[in-house]
């Protein structure tokens, strides 16, 4: 078998065009068998935010120069003229459907960084914080329609969220009509600040640009031919773009569908269950190295029947160092291999991240999982920008602050908001897969830390947008 080496695709985000809803997760101690969609390791969401116990002093100014200490007193904003009116933020998960196994990940992580953000007071310049939690179900025809109802009927003053792609495409128009602000995780799609952009929408998620630049030197060392599978909605296709993009610039071939348009990827129906026919096409292309994007429900039977038919013996494999329970259940064999990941517990070394992992092995009996953290983050973001302006969610303030060089230390260190495209730029890592049955999830071990800057998408921004790109 020849070395497999991984990147975290995952999200996705990061996701669906059109896709068959999954079964409800299982409880998160089940892992499940090789025929059936990852769960979540994490214990489902909480139903309010998690009592304060002894958090640490966020910021004091607007923008973060430095994590906060964990065992500080917390400062409190100055008290808004809106102080005791609560203030509304929508969170959009998936709590069913093919990406249902990321939505608690994302509501615990929200849940915990609302606390550590507030210092445990879950208010800001004197108004509590009510989140007001929706299920999208992983499908861009409802997620629009429950983001409406949040706008229109709950009044919600911000939205965050959501694992989709494709619902966050949807919600960004959303945010534009309504004029609130909207912020992005984790969705992937470079879109959702690339063509899709407009001055509303920020992302707290990494890009499927920023997984394919940090990987370029990695994957052209795996050999000279490719092929790639992607699910067939707007994460594949984003990611399979980057991929493209950076194997072609390096000098890389793939040897079918090499073009602009098809970008060297063959696409399967996320909601597919018999992956012969795509597959067999993988093996027929006859290259070195195939890149696999993929998220959600399917990727255990993917792997499986991967497996089953040879492909990790006819090239290497280059794909995502997934969720826990996904590489409990179907990364065994792949034991050494190394790969992209975005977050893993045991990879950040700093105060933020220390505190993140003890409180939410407090809450949830279990380690924080691959989406944790940008629930976390996100929360970070929303309370320092209501803070930058006491309280009031007043959308062109918020935007202001933010492009006004915002930044921030979270669980992964540094976080930086692009002023011209509202990409974050963020610490990604290089990790080996050192084992699958570790307790404590403890699987990966460090091999490169990628810094922010070097993983720095191109500004994509088009139309009336576009003369903001620098």
């Amino acid at each position: 078998m020849k070395k497999l080496a991984l990147l975290a695709l995952v999200v996705i985000a990061v996701i669906v065009v059109a896709c068959a809803p999954a079964p409800t997760a299982v409880p998160p101690t089940a892992v499940p068998p090789p025929t059936t969609a990852p769960q979540p390791t994490a214990a489902p969401q909480p139903t309010k935010a998690p009592e304060p116990t002894k958090a640490p002093e966020p910021t004091k100014a607007p923008v973060a120069t430095t994590a906060p200490a964990a065992t500080t007193a917390p400062t409190t904003a100055p008290t808004s003229a809106l102080a005791g009116k609560p203030l509304k933020v929508g969170l959009l998960t998936d709590q069913t459907g093919a990406l249902a196994i990321y939505g608690p990940m994302l509501e615990n992580g929200f849940a915990l960084g609302l606390e550590y953000a507030t210092g445990g007071t879950n208010t800001v310049a004197g108004r509590p914080i009510q989140v007001v939690t929706k299920d999208t179900a992983s499908k861009a025809d409802v997620g629009q329609q429950v983001a409406r109802d949040l706008l229109e009927k709950e009044n919600v003053d911000m939205l965050v969220g959501v694992p989709s792609s494709g619902v966050a495409l949807a919600v960004n128009e959303l945010a534009k009509q309504y004029k609130k602000i909207y912020i992005a995780q984790p969705a992937a799609a470079t879109e959702v600040t690339g063509k899709n952009f407009n001055p509303y929408v920020f992302r707290t998620g990494r890009s499927n640009e920023q997984d394919a630049l940090a990987s370029g030197a990695a994957l052209l060392k795996l050999g000279k031919t490719f092929v790639q599978i992607a699910p067939d909605y707007a994460f594949g296709y984003g990611s399979a773009t980057g991929f493209y993009n950076v194997v072609k610039k390096g000098g890389g071939k793939f040897t079918i569908n090499d073009s602009a348009d098809k970008v060297g990827t063959i696409y399967i129906p996320q909601d597919a269950k018999d992956f012969t026919p795509y597959l067999q096409k993988v093996l027929d292309a006859k290259a070195e190295v195939l890149i696999v994007t993929w998220a959600g429900a399917g990727f255990v039977p993917l792997f499986t029947q991967m497996q089953q038919l040879g492909v990790f013996k006819s090239m290497t494999v280059y794909t995502g160092i997934a969720d826990n329970a996904s590489l409990k259940a179907s990364f065994g064999f792949a034991i050494g291999a190394k790969g992209i990941n975005v977050y893993h517990y045991t990879l950040p070394k700093n105060a933020v991240n220390d505190w993140l992992v003890q409180k939410h092995k407090e809450k949830f009996k279990t380690p924080p999982d691959l989406f944790t953290e940008g629930g976390f983050t996100a929360a970070q973001m929303l309370v320092a920008g209501l803070k930058g302006t006491n309280g009031d969610p007043d959308p062109d303030k918020l935007i202001k602050f933010y492009e006004s060089n915002f930044s921030f230390d979270g669980p992964k260190g540094k976080y930086s908001v692009r002023p011209e495209d509202h990409v974050l730029l963020q610490t990604l890592y290089v990790a080996e897969l050192a084992n699958v049955d570790d307790p404590d999830f403890k699987f990966v071990k460090l091999v490169t830390e990628i810094k922010p800057e070097e993983s720095a998408p191109s500004c994509t921004l088009e139309g009336e947008y576009k003369a903001r790109c620098k």
